[in-house]
């Protein structure tokens, strides 16, 4: 009885928003997701798309319709993100979004080919993921405070690396210093392989970068030593590594990737993706599969991923104005 009300209550409050929202998106949504396969964009090359594969057939038995993830690679996700931008808002064309294409490109890139706050409509959170401050293992601090301590007390002696100019890693070590007022040496690379290189050597004494296998096999073996989360809460793999928060620095910055859709995606469209992917995210193949790649399967509402955004913007915006970092 509770399942026949709440479809009885779910197709009222569908025909509620129809009449609201018009014929011509009435008719848009009447029939979706029959009319055609939906298409997931994912703005960089295969390979680390391989969760949002997973969920794509997940899709495909909850819709019993086609879900294809298409790789649109290229100048830093903006053309996946812009081709998707200026898609037909029909609700078959989606778009997995991260912080620097949804938000911190509105700052770092000129002649951007779309407008990352405005141009799309919120689905869902996806993932979240720890940025993690990492030390070589005989560098003498444990943890972030007694980090910040040995930078402060030798300043432009401590080597800090990240993936590159303009990547969360090297932001928040820009944030890091700012805060603690500590004089870090910061080393932009070429990605996550050479910085792991320079800090395995001893040549590199830190890195920010995102918590994936890549450094989880040095710190469970003990090459490296994690010093500091950038996130709420501690990571449930590394428990006794506290958070930026517990260690004085006021920031919070986890790596988190959602779906968006083009500006105009009938609402009901939206809300069914929304439910859909929520089903997926709870179920225990997807939190088992996203653990094992140290992220966390994230749902929300689509106001809670529009805010986060907005956020993200916000948060970096007079960091990359102050050091003029650009992507072009």
């Amino acid at each position: 009885m509770t399942t026949l009300l709440k479809t009885i209550g779910t197709a009222i409050a569908a025909g509620a928003m129809c009449i609201a929202l018009g014929p011509t998106t009435a008719a848009l949504a009447a029939d979706w997701p029959e009319a055609k396969p939906i298409r997931i964009v994912f703005p960089f090359p295969a390979g680390p798309d391989f969760l949002v594969r997973m969920m794509a057939a997940d899709l495909e038995e909850q819709f019993g319709q086609t879900v294809i993830v298409d790789n649109k690679p290229g100048a830093g996700g903006t053309i996946g993100m812009a081709s998707v931008a200026h898609a037909k808002p029909d609700g078959y064309t989606f778009v997995v979004g991260f912080p620097g294409p949804t938000a911190n490109y509105t700052n770092t890139y000129t002649g951007l080919p779309y407008t990352p706050l405005e141009d799309f409509d919120y689905v869902s959170q996806i993932t979240h993921g720890d940025m993690v401050v990492v030390a070589r293992a005989d560098f003498p601090a444990d943890d972030l405070g007694e980090l910040l301590e040995y930078a402060k007390a030798h300043p432009g002696e401590v080597s800090a690396g990240n993936p590159g100019i303009g990547s969360y890693g090297h932001m928040i070590e820009l944030m890091m210093s700012e805060q603690a007022d500590a004089d870090l040496k910061i080393v932009p690379y070429q990605g996550t392989a050479p910085t792991l290189v320079d800090l395995l050597s001893g040549s590199l004494d830190i890195s920010v970068d995102f918590l994936s296998e890549a450094y989880t096999e040095h710190l469970k073996s003990g090459t490296m030593k994690a010093l500091g989360i950038a996130s709420a809460e501690r990571n449930p793999d590394f428990p006794d590594v506290p958070t930026f928060q517990e260690a004085g620095v006021d920031l919070v910055a986890p790596l988190w990737s959602g779906i968006l859709a083009p500006k105009g995606t009938p609402p009901a469209v939206i809300a069914q993706m929304n439910e859909a992917i929520a089903n997926f995210l709870a179920s225990e193949e997807a939190q088992a599969a996203f653990a094992k790649n140290y992220q966390r399967a994230t749902s929300s509402t689509p106001e809670e991923l529009q805010d986060m955004a907005i956020r993200e913007e916000a948060t970096w915006r007079d960091i990359i104005k102050k050091y003029n970092i650009r992507n072009n």
